[in-house]
């Protein structure tokens, strides 16, 4: 059973983010914050447990980069109508690391031929983090907060982006 946990953790984070527009829509921001944190903790275990049970797989592999930037984009585009214009900077650079990352899996035709850089991880939790404080700005006054992080996101995005297209140039 313990074989299945990983592709579980992922497969929960992708079917939440379909539901953050209506969870939204719906004002159920109790609820969604709730399931927010718990699509984060999935991240962080998911490919911790798949490294240590030795349970990786091509699964796995997919639909945790597909869960990650289903989570990112449809959270920015939400938070955009709902709580800062500011998060269409967080949505555009990670459309931006997207394509760039979409014509390195193009180049090479493989998922194992690319692995998230330090940026990418460091990027994607400061991303989270931020999508969270955004979420929680819809019961809580944490503007300022919010503003820091969007920032400090923005950062860590333009280094990823910069970064990944440096390795996307050495592809054949």
């Amino acid at each position: 059973m313990k074989k299945y946990i990983p592709n579980i953790l992922t497969t929960y984070r992708l079917i939440f983010s379909l539901f953050i527009p209506a969870l939204f829509l719906t004002k159920h921001y109790y609820l969604l914050s709730i399931l927010f944190i718990i699509a984060l903790l999935s991240d962080a275990f998911d490919g911790y447990f798949a490294r240590k049970w030795g349970v990786v797989s091509n699964y796995g592999k997919i639909v945790d980069v597909l869960s990650d930037k289903a989570l990112a984009l449809l959270s920015s585009t939400t938070l955009i109508f709902k709580v800062s214009k500011l998060f269409i900077i967080t949505l555009v650079l990670e459309l931006v690391i997207s394509i760039i990352n979409s014509i390195s899996y193009i180049k090479t035709k493989s998922v194992d031929n690319h692995s998230s850089s330090i940026y990418g991880k460091v990027k994607t939790w400061f991303l989270f983090i931020t999508l969270l404080i955004g979420v929680l700005t819809l019961k809580y006054n944490l503007d300022v907060l919010l503003n820091i992080f969007i920032v400090i996101t923005a950062i860590m995005q333009t280094l990823t982006a910069y970064n990944y297209y440096k390795e996307n140039k050495k592809l054949k």
